[in-house]
């Protein structure tokens, strides 16, 4: 649901008006968009958002409305029907399993979703709701990445009952902290008494990463433009004023005049460097480079990358290795920096480097053409974990995998 906050109309949602709520809670092969994607249906029969870009919203809405008249939850399965060319499913071949559940004019959804709307879309928040059929329930937690454990309980216990709030929070704490998006199941005596286990969808949304970009140049200028559209919170760092300050870099966040190291130095003293950062040393001199790349290559940032040609790189990786710097450590670097993308200029050569860095957020990336692949676009594979706790029983929690 965390999608809905660039269209929520909370006049559409006060309460007096009664709505459905249609959430995808699994996937599988290609999908358009991951579990967690929401949509609202309106009374008036009006939609807020959408979950397949066209292919199966009539469906989903014709169940919807179904939903609002007999006030019962239900959950749809979508898939693709080569054979039935009337089928309702995913015309990318995936499936997507729906949960809808309709919401009367006085329900707790108006709340969570009048206050939704008050955050920025960069801002950091979770919301974990119950979608067991049957059951309602729902808490928004800002700022997740400052929660404990033993907070997360407690914010959960009206939702999974006090019996079963431990067992919850210790399930979900890990999507919570780290931004990410889940299904976590709970089942056994300590969860519930009903035939049917608890089952929550866990959404977290952190503060954007960052992208810092050292060297005010043309190549960064591109790259910063890059920035917010990957969802970073760019800075550009160069202790050259006369350079940085120029108005073509004011698309950066942040811009610092600070020696590139002492700058580097300074954000990680102050927590502000973490294993999202993307840093891009696009310098080109060695009294810049060297220094900061020995400090930058052990730290756990998310990827590392500096330009130049193949005997900069030659002199780069000798330098750094007559600082000390770890054999392991310089596998790090993406030096040169970028995929070969035959760029020519600083726009495309910029993209080139937005290309490795989205490359670098997955062990499945080819970095190959589609078309000399098979099998399935979308790598989304998900990551189960099982434990069985003495008190609970057989506990599972389903991941949908996130960068962030």
């Amino acid at each position: 649901m965390l999608n809905l906050h660039s269209g929520l109309d909370t006049a559409m949602v006060a309460t007096g008006n009664s709505f459905a709520v249609a959430t995808i809670v699994g996937t599988t092969g290609s999908t358009p968009h991951p579990i967690g994607t929401s949509m609202l249906i309106h009374a008036d029969g009006s939609t807020t958002s959408s979950l397949s870009g066209g292919c199966v919203e009539g469906a989903v809405h014709a169940a919807a409305l179904e939903a609002l008249e007999d006030g019962r939850e239900r959950r749809e399965h979508y898939g693709y029907s080569p054979t039935d060319a009337f089928a309702v499913g995913l015309t990318c071949g995936g499936e997507i399993d729906v949960h809808i559940a309709p919401f009367a004019p006085d329900s707790s959804m108006h709340e969570v979703l009048d206050l939704l709307a008050t955050f920025h879309a960069t801002d950091p928040v979770a919301l974990i709701r119950r979608i067991d059929i049957g059951s309602t329930g729902s808490v928004l937690v800002p700022n997740p990445a400052q929660l404990g454990l033993h907070d997360l309980a407690e914010l959960l216990a009206p939702v999974v009952g006090q019996n079963a709030s431990s067992l919850a929070a210790t399930l979900s704490f890990q999507l919570v902290a780290g931004g990410r998006t889940g299904i976590v199941g709970l089942e056994g005596e300590g969860a519930s008494c009903a035939e049917t286990p608890i089952e929550l969808l866990v959404e977290s949304r952190l503060s954007p990463p960052r992208m810092i970009v050292f060297g005010a140049n043309t190549f960064a200028e591109e790259l910063l433009k890059l920035a917010p559209m990957l969802g970073y919170q760019s800075t550009l760092c160069d202790p050259r004023a006369a350079f940085t300050l120029q108005p073509r870099f004011n698309t950066a966040d942040e811009i610092s005049t600070v020696w590139p190291h002492e700058y580097l130095a300074a954000e990680i003293a102050a927590g502000r460097i973490d294993s999202r950062t993307v840093l891009c040393i696009l310098t080109h001199d060695p009294k810049f480079e060297i220094p900061l790349l020995t400090l930058a290559l052990r730290q756990p940032v998310a990827y590392i990358g500096a330009m130049g040609s193949r005997s900069s790189h030659e002199a780069r990786m000798l330098a750094l290795r007559g600082e000390r710097v770890s054999e392991q450590e310089l596998a790090r670097l993406h030096s040169p920096i970028g995929l070969d993308l035959q760029a020519g200029t600083a726009a495309e050569v910029a993209i080139s480097i937005a290309a490795e860095i989205i490359a670098s957020r997955s062990e499945h990336a080819t970095m190959s053409p589609l078309n000399t692949r098979s099998g399935s676009i979308h790598s989304r594979p998900q990551s189960r974990s099982r434990a069985k706790p003495a008190a609970a029983g057989q506990t599972m929690t389903q991941e949908d995998p996130a960068w962030t």
